[in-house]
């Protein structure tokens, strides 16, 4: 079965990709076929009767005609589709979901998912598998192990359209021939309590032979591998008697739905009991030796997570980026293991462009996919098959390349990630690379970082969390100095506004162990869901959890 199911999956895949990768040949002509097919369908909307889009003839009437919108531009659209107005945002039938992500303001965002848009996720996800068979023929060719948050969290008020992930939404309704890959059923998702729901997906997924794991962000990997090693105790001997542990808070409905699928096993449960006793730790290089691919972001501030995936995986493991993706549209597909960098989704997304040193501004130009340069920092336009227009997602981007004549874009940052204290400007960009850099000319590896910028006293405090060994602290003042000389040579400003006396010395914090689980911790007691925590490098304020061990300046490291 498992065999004629992969032909299927390389057959379906391969007639999408080919099919994409003209597309990306004929960019120019997709992208305005695509605008103009948008516009035509959508013309007698609510919002397509305000913005007249039946008179809109070219990309260059478009961008006239509709200013750049934000999520409070669409917010009241998607009030009235909430309160059972049809033909708002989109022709057709209303969405059959709204993809919850959490909003600026406190009020969460709910982005349409239409049929169209739920497709091209679903065509974009045949589309990175095909371009990863290439490189790792066998990566499908054990288990999938899926992580992805819950479909439905709640229903729309009056019109009871559900809210939740679309990730959710794509496994729990998969056809029943993709269900049969996956290394744990979808009832697993559905526990509330995230560490009972670590606790269930692993017991389901150790004993499977797991070859492809994708993942989005590598630090929601990390905590099951390490909540795994945590309970292997109960783990092991659930494993050896096929039991479902009742130290852990599953409802009744979904441990019995669970249960079902376990059967004894006392010879993996010794077997892995011995692989635990000599390495020290229960670990997925162990129970997962087939594991082939990792799917997961490896670039912006979550990629910094992925680098310790290895830790726990075969050093030989590959990582692949999932694509630049938000809650409003899969942006990038990658074609490559190297760096994080994709090709646009031009077959369901329409793109404009926006230098980033003239956005805001009334004369700036909106270019095309295929206007880009390589190394100009853009921010990102979106038109998406759910309803957003001309949609700012604060993104800044760069291109690295070009495959098929199409441009191979990277996330950067975010549009706003800047701290400026005196007028110098500070970027998380430029945090990344500063940090980074240090921390491989020292030998030390941040599992965490944050630089937080004091406009009371006008300084930089970087505080860090280490992983491993606690460095010696002649360690960190070399950190920290390494990291304040790269942050001046990439920064002109801040070096100079240092000289001045305008800035104030760097600082440096040294986090307790277990700082990042703190942030974490808090943050989704809050409400937030854990896959869906993104760590902050650069702000003004530390986030709530941890405690930090001693502080030194730049100044001969001495305490500040």
């Amino acid at each position: 079965m498992s065999v004629i199911l992969n032909a299927l999956i390389h057959t379906v895949t391969r007639a999408r990709w080919h099919n994409f990768m003209g597309r990306c040949r004929n960019l120019e002509q997709t992208q305005r076929r695509l605008l103009e097919e948008r516009l035509e369908r959508n013309a007698d909307t609510v919002f397509g009767r305000e913005h007249d889009f039946a008179r809109l003839k070219s990309p260059a009437d478009y961008a006239r005609a509709l200013p750049v919108s934000s999520w409070e531009t669409v917010d009241p659209y998607v009030d009235r589709l909430i309160a059972g107005e049809t033909h708002v945002l989109t022709a057709g039938p209303p969405p059959s979901m709204f993809n919850k992500t959490s909003g600026t303001t406190g009020k969460p965002k709910l982005i349409p998912v239409t049929p169209e848009s739920k497709q091209g996720n679903a065509l974009n996800q045949k589309v990175w598998a095909f371009a990863a068979v290439g490189a790792h023929p066998r990566f499908l060719a054990g288990k999938v192990f899926p992580i992805v948050n819950k479909a439905v969290e709640g229903y729309t008020p009056h019109t009871n359209i559900p809210y939740g992930a679309v990730s959710g939404l794509m496994v729990r309704d998969a056809h029943p021939l993709a269900r049969a890959k996956y290394a744990y059923p979808y009832d697993a998702i559905e526990i509330e309590d995230f560490n009972a729901r670590r606790y269930a997906m692993m017991r389901c997924a150790v004993p499977e032979s797991v070859s492809f794991i994708p993942a989005s962000n590598p630090n929601a990997l990390l905590k099951l591998f390490e909540s795994a090693d945590e309970h292997k105790a109960d783990l092991l001997r659930d494993i050896h008697d096929g039991t479902l542990s009742a130290n852990h808070d599953i409802p009744g409905p979904i441990r019995e739905a669970l249960s079902r699928r376990f059967k004894p096993n006392p010879g993996r449960a010794r077997e892995l009991e011995r692989l635990a006793e000599r390495a020290g730790r229960l670990q997925p290089r162990d129970y997962w030796p087939d594991l082939k691919l990792i799917g997961c972001w490896k670039g912006g501030t979550v990629g910094q997570f992925a680098r310790h995936l290895h830790d726990w995986c075969s050093p030989q493991l590959k990582l692949r980026d999932t694509g630049y993706m938000a809650s409003e549209a899969h942006i990038t597909i990658p074609i490559s293991d190297e760096g994080n960098s994709g090709l646009l989704t031009i077959h369901t997304n329409y793109f404009e462009f926006i230098p980033e040193e003239e956005f805001g501004r009334p004369d700036a130009r909106v270019l095309m996919a295929h206007e880009l340069e390589v190394g100009v920092p853009y921010q990102i336009l979106l038109t998406t098959a759910g309803g957003l227009y001309r949609y700012s997602i604060n993104d800044v981007i760069e291109v690295t390349g070009f495959y098929q004549g199409a441009p191979l874009v990277s996330f950067l940052r975010k549009g706003r990630d800047v701290m400026n204290l005196q007028g110098e400007k500070v970027s998380a960009n430029q945090i990344l690379i500063a940090v980074q850099g240090a921390c491989a000319e020292t030998g030390v590896t941040p599992m965490h970082f944050m630089v937080v910028g004091e406009s009371a006293t006008s300084r930089y405090h970087l505080h860090i969390e280490p992983a491993g060994e606690t460095p010696e602290q002649s360690v960190m003042h070399r950190l920290l100095a390494s990291f304040d000389a790269r942050l001046c040579e990439i920064n002109h400003v801040f070096k100079r506004y240092q000289e001045l006396d305008m800035l104030k010395p760097t600082a440096l914090s040294l986090m307790e162990r277990g700082w990042l689980g703190a942030i974490v911790d808090h943050q989704v007691a809050s409400g937030m869901r854990d896959t869906q925590f993104k760590p902050v490098v650069l702000g003004s304020e530390l986030p709530p959890g941890g405690r930090l061990l001693y502080t030194i300046d730049i100044r001969e490291g001495a305490p500040a």
